[in-house]
């Protein structure tokens, strides 16, 4: 698996409201804000705020960067890792997320081309 980080995606409720709380706590806006997804910039991290309907006490989840995300989901499976769903196709790129032994999620990123 790839080691680079390619963002942190945080679950939240209200989309909006939330993208106007870390607007006044970074002091910066977001590189873009869709219904469902919005992302700033933080020296070159990726913080990502996703519109969910049960985030409480979901937390964050680290994605890795993963060029094509089929060859990372198949090797996960080899390896009997407890797959979240399916590959997920979005405009912003393909999602896939896994749970560790101890149940954290963690997350794979393919970005569009």
């Amino acid at each position: 698996m790839q080691t680079k980080i390619a963002f942190i995606s945080y679950p939240v409720a209200n989309l909006d409201r939330a993208v106007g709380f870390y607007q006044k706590v970074l002091g910066k806006e977001p590189l873009f804000h869709r219904e469902d997804w919005a992302e700033f910039d933080l020296c070159g991290q990726r913080l990502a705020l996703q519109k969910s309907s049960s985030p409480g006490g979901v937390g964050a989840t680290v994605y890795f960067l993963a060029r094509p995300i089929e060859g990372f989901v198949l090797r996960l499976k080899e390896l009997d890792a407890a797959l979240d769903g399916n590959i997920e196709i979005h405009s912003y790129g393909k999602l896939a997320r896994f749970r560790d032994p101890d149940g954290n999620i963690l997350g794979l990123y393919e970005p569009p081309e």
